[in-house]
Protein backbone atom coordinates (compact mmCIF):
# COMPACT_ATOMS: atom_id res chain seq x y z
CA UNK A 1 0.00 0.00 0.00
CA UNK A 2 2.84 2.36 0.84
CA UNK A 3 4.39 1.64 -2.57
CA UNK A 4 1.11 2.48 -4.30
CA UNK A 5 0.94 5.84 -2.53
CA UNK A 6 4.51 6.65 -3.56
CA UNK A 7 3.65 5.68 -7.12
CA UNK A 8 0.63 8.00 -7.09
CA UNK A 9 2.70 10.89 -5.76
CA UNK A 10 5.30 10.19 -8.41
CA UNK A 11 2.71 10.31 -11.23
CA UNK A 12 1.15 13.46 -9.75
CA UNK A 13 4.56 15.14 -9.72
CA UNK A 14 5.13 14.26 -13.37
CA UNK A 15 1.73 15.72 -14.30
CA UNK A 16 2.46 18.97 -12.45
CA UNK A 17 5.86 19.33 -14.15
CA UNK A 18 4.35 18.61 -17.58
CA UNK A 19 1.55 21.12 -17.03
CA UNK A 20 4.04 23.77 -15.93
CA UNK A 21 6.23 23.14 -18.99
CA UNK A 22 3.24 23.47 -21.33
CA UNK A 23 2.20 26.68 -19.60
CA UNK A 24 5.67 28.20 -20.03
CA UNK A 25 5.69 27.29 -23.73
CA UNK A 26 2.18 28.57 -24.40
CA UNK A 27 2.40 31.68 -22.16
CA UNK A 28 -1.23 32.78 -22.51
CA UNK A 29 -0.49 35.99 -20.60
CA UNK A 30 1.68 37.17 -23.50
CA UNK A 31 -0.66 38.17 -26.31
CA UNK A 32 2.14 38.90 -28.78
CA UNK A 33 0.17 41.88 -30.05
CA UNK A 34 2.19 45.01 -30.96
CA UNK A 35 1.89 48.04 -28.68
CA UNK A 36 0.59 50.25 -31.51
CA UNK A 37 -1.85 49.52 -34.31
CA UNK A 38 -1.14 49.76 -38.03
CA UNK A 39 -3.33 52.86 -38.13
CA UNK A 40 -1.20 54.46 -35.39
CA UNK A 41 1.97 53.66 -37.35
CA UNK A 42 0.54 55.17 -40.53
CA UNK A 43 -0.49 58.35 -38.71
CA UNK A 44 2.97 58.65 -37.14
CA UNK A 45 4.56 58.55 -40.60
CA UNK A 46 2.07 60.98 -42.16
CA UNK A 47 2.60 63.43 -39.29
CA UNK A 48 6.28 63.64 -40.24
CA UNK A 49 6.32 63.05 -43.99
CA UNK A 50 3.74 64.32 -46.51
CA UNK A 51 2.28 61.75 -48.87
CA UNK A 52 -0.08 58.78 -49.03
CA UNK A 53 0.30 55.31 -47.48
CA UNK A 54 -0.11 52.67 -50.19
CA UNK A 55 0.75 49.55 -48.21
CA UNK A 56 1.14 48.48 -44.57
CA UNK A 57 2.56 45.12 -43.44
CA UNK A 58 3.40 43.88 -39.92
CA UNK A 59 6.60 41.84 -39.85
CA UNK A 60 9.22 40.96 -37.20
CA UNK A 61 8.06 43.55 -34.67
CA UNK A 62 7.88 46.32 -37.26
CA UNK A 63 5.33 47.94 -39.51
CA UNK A 64 6.69 48.19 -43.05
CA UNK A 65 4.88 50.97 -44.88
CA UNK A 66 5.01 52.17 -48.48
CA UNK A 67 4.72 55.97 -48.65
CA UNK A 68 3.98 57.67 -51.97
CA UNK A 69 5.12 61.30 -52.10
CA UNK A 70 5.79 63.92 -54.76
CA UNK A 71 9.36 62.69 -55.22
CA UNK A 72 8.66 58.95 -55.38
CA UNK A 73 7.91 55.83 -53.33
CA UNK A 74 9.49 55.21 -49.92
CA UNK A 75 9.84 52.19 -47.64
CA UNK A 76 9.26 53.36 -44.06
CA UNK A 77 9.93 50.97 -41.15
CA UNK A 78 8.21 51.76 -37.83
CA UNK A 79 8.89 50.00 -34.52
CA UNK A 80 5.64 48.28 -33.48
CA UNK A 81 6.29 48.83 -29.76
CA UNK A 82 7.65 52.38 -29.52
CA UNK A 83 6.04 53.80 -32.66
CA UNK A 84 9.32 55.40 -33.74
CA UNK A 85 10.45 55.58 -37.37
CA UNK A 86 13.45 53.24 -37.71
CA UNK A 87 14.43 53.86 -41.33
CA UNK A 88 13.28 55.51 -44.54
CA UNK A 89 14.50 54.33 -47.93
CA UNK A 90 13.45 55.54 -51.36
CA UNK A 91 12.59 52.51 -53.50
CA UNK A 92 11.25 54.33 -56.55
CA UNK A 93 11.70 57.87 -57.85
CA UNK A 94 10.69 59.98 -60.80
CA UNK A 95 14.18 60.75 -62.03
CA UNK A 96 17.12 58.74 -63.27
CA UNK A 97 19.13 58.95 -60.05
CA UNK A 98 19.65 56.06 -57.67
CA UNK A 99 17.18 55.74 -54.77
CA UNK A 100 18.30 57.65 -51.66
CA UNK A 101 17.43 57.43 -47.98
CA UNK A 102 15.53 60.37 -46.52
CA UNK A 103 17.14 61.71 -43.35
CA UNK A 104 14.99 61.68 -40.24
CA UNK A 105 14.08 64.84 -38.36
CA UNK A 106 16.41 63.82 -35.51
CA UNK A 107 19.37 63.38 -37.88
CA UNK A 108 18.83 66.81 -39.42
CA UNK A 109 18.36 68.37 -35.98
CA UNK A 110 21.68 66.95 -34.77
CA UNK A 111 23.48 68.38 -37.79
CA UNK A 112 21.86 71.79 -37.31
CA UNK A 113 22.80 71.99 -33.66
CA UNK A 114 26.41 71.31 -34.60
CA UNK A 115 26.58 73.75 -37.52
CA UNK A 116 24.80 76.61 -35.74
CA UNK A 117 26.98 76.35 -32.62
CA UNK A 118 24.27 75.78 -30.06
CA UNK A 119 21.50 77.86 -31.62
CA UNK A 120 17.94 77.07 -30.49
CA UNK A 121 15.92 75.26 -33.18
CA UNK A 122 12.42 76.72 -33.05
CA UNK A 123 11.11 75.12 -36.24
CA UNK A 124 12.06 72.07 -38.30
CA UNK A 125 9.59 70.62 -40.80
CA UNK A 126 9.73 68.52 -43.96
CA UNK A 127 7.78 70.40 -46.64
CA UNK A 128 7.15 70.36 -50.38
CA UNK A 129 8.79 73.31 -52.11
CA UNK A 130 8.41 73.77 -55.86
CA UNK A 131 7.61 70.07 -56.25
CA UNK A 132 10.59 68.91 -54.18
CA UNK A 133 10.91 67.90 -50.55
CA UNK A 134 13.13 70.05 -48.33
CA UNK A 135 13.57 70.60 -44.62
CA UNK A 136 12.60 74.12 -43.52
CA UNK A 137 14.29 75.30 -40.32
CA UNK A 138 14.30 78.41 -38.16
CA UNK A 139 17.13 78.74 -35.64
CA UNK A 140 17.24 81.37 -32.91
CA UNK A 141 20.81 82.66 -32.57
CA UNK A 142 22.42 84.31 -29.56
CA UNK A 143 23.87 87.40 -31.24
CA UNK A 144 21.98 87.73 -34.53
CA UNK A 145 18.37 87.56 -35.59
CA UNK A 146 16.57 84.27 -36.35
CA UNK A 147 18.25 82.23 -39.09
CA UNK A 148 15.88 80.72 -41.67
CA UNK A 149 17.20 77.82 -43.77
CA UNK A 150 16.20 75.17 -46.27
CA UNK A 151 18.13 71.89 -46.25
CA UNK A 152 18.51 68.92 -48.57
CA UNK A 153 16.43 66.08 -47.00
CA UNK A 154 18.95 63.43 -48.11
CA UNK A 155 22.27 65.05 -47.14
CA UNK A 156 21.26 67.87 -44.73
CA UNK A 157 23.22 70.24 -46.99
CA UNK A 158 22.11 73.85 -46.51
CA UNK A 159 20.43 74.94 -49.75
CA UNK A 160 19.62 78.48 -48.67
CA UNK A 161 19.80 80.60 -45.54
CA UNK A 162 18.98 84.12 -44.47
CA UNK A 163 18.88 86.12 -41.26
CA UNK A 164 15.39 87.47 -40.59
CA UNK A 165 15.74 91.21 -40.11
CA UNK A 166 14.14 93.08 -37.22
CA UNK A 167 11.61 94.63 -39.61
CA UNK A 168 10.49 91.17 -40.68
CA UNK A 169 10.28 89.74 -37.17
CA UNK A 170 6.81 89.58 -35.71
CA UNK A 171 5.20 88.89 -39.09
CA UNK A 172 5.08 85.17 -38.44
CA UNK A 173 4.41 83.04 -35.37
CA UNK A 174 7.86 81.43 -35.45
CA UNK A 175 9.54 84.65 -34.16
CA UNK A 176 7.80 84.52 -30.80
CA UNK A 177 7.71 80.78 -30.24
CA UNK A 178 9.04 79.01 -27.21
CA UNK A 179 12.23 77.07 -27.87
CA UNK A 180 12.34 73.28 -27.62
CA UNK A 181 14.31 73.64 -24.39
CA UNK A 182 11.67 75.93 -22.87
CA UNK A 183 8.86 73.61 -23.94
CA UNK A 184 10.71 70.63 -22.43
CA UNK A 185 11.08 72.40 -19.07
CA UNK A 186 7.36 73.21 -18.97
CA UNK A 187 6.47 69.60 -19.82
CA UNK A 188 8.81 68.19 -17.14
CA UNK A 189 7.28 70.53 -14.56
CA UNK A 190 3.93 68.92 -15.34
CA UNK A 191 5.14 65.29 -15.80
CA UNK A 192 8.52 64.48 -14.19
CA UNK A 193 10.63 62.07 -16.22
CA UNK A 194 13.03 62.08 -19.17
CA UNK A 195 12.29 63.89 -22.44
CA UNK A 196 12.38 61.45 -25.35
CA UNK A 197 11.37 63.74 -28.23
CA UNK A 198 10.14 67.28 -28.90
CA UNK A 199 8.24 68.19 -32.06
CA UNK A 200 6.80 71.51 -33.22
CA UNK A 201 3.53 71.37 -35.17
CA UNK A 202 0.87 73.69 -36.52
CA UNK A 203 3.18 76.60 -37.41
CA UNK A 204 1.57 77.21 -40.80
CA UNK A 205 -1.93 77.01 -39.31
CA UNK A 206 -1.27 79.98 -37.02
CA UNK A 207 -1.74 77.95 -33.81
CA UNK A 208 1.65 76.31 -33.24
CA UNK A 209 2.14 73.80 -30.45
CA UNK A 210 4.79 71.44 -29.14
CA UNK A 211 4.39 67.72 -28.55
CA UNK A 212 6.84 66.66 -25.83
CA UNK A 213 7.24 62.91 -25.30
CA UNK A 214 8.32 61.94 -21.77
CA UNK A 215 9.47 58.53 -20.49
CA UNK A 216 8.55 57.90 -16.85
CA UNK A 217 10.57 55.77 -14.43
CA UNK A 218 7.70 53.27 -14.14
CA UNK A 219 7.89 52.52 -17.87
CA UNK A 220 4.91 54.59 -18.97
CA UNK A 221 5.06 57.22 -21.71
CA UNK A 222 3.29 60.56 -21.73
CA UNK A 223 2.86 63.16 -24.47
CA UNK A 224 2.41 66.75 -23.32
CA UNK A 225 0.89 69.24 -25.77
CA UNK A 226 1.98 72.83 -25.11
CA UNK A 227 0.93 76.06 -26.80
CA UNK A 228 4.15 77.17 -28.48
CA UNK A 229 3.41 80.86 -27.92
CA UNK A 230 1.82 81.11 -24.46
CA UNK A 231 3.35 78.00 -22.90
CA UNK A 232 -0.06 76.80 -21.70
CA UNK A 233 -0.32 73.01 -21.37
CA UNK A 234 -3.26 71.94 -23.50
CA UNK A 235 -3.40 68.16 -23.03
CA UNK A 236 -1.53 65.24 -21.49
CA UNK A 237 -2.00 61.83 -23.10
CA UNK A 238 -0.59 58.48 -22.07
CA UNK A 239 0.97 55.57 -23.97
CA UNK A 240 -0.68 54.97 -27.36
CA UNK A 241 -3.39 57.64 -27.00
CA UNK A 242 -3.05 60.15 -29.84
CA UNK A 243 -3.14 63.81 -28.72
CA UNK A 244 -5.74 66.12 -30.20
CA UNK A 245 -4.65 67.95 -33.31
CA UNK A 246 -5.68 71.29 -34.73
Amino acid sequence: MFSQMRLRFWFAGILVIAAFAMLMIWRPWESGEPAITAQDAEQTVLDQYPGKIEQSVSEDGQYKLRLRSESGLYQVDVDADSGKVISITQVENKGDTEPKSLLSREQVKAGLQSSTKGGEIVKLELIDQAGKQVYHAVVRQQNDGPLEMTLDPYTAEILSSRIVSSSQQGKGPQDKLLTESEASKLALAEIPGEVDDVELRGVDSGTPYYLVEIDLVDGREATVEINAISGVIRTVTWDEDEPDKD
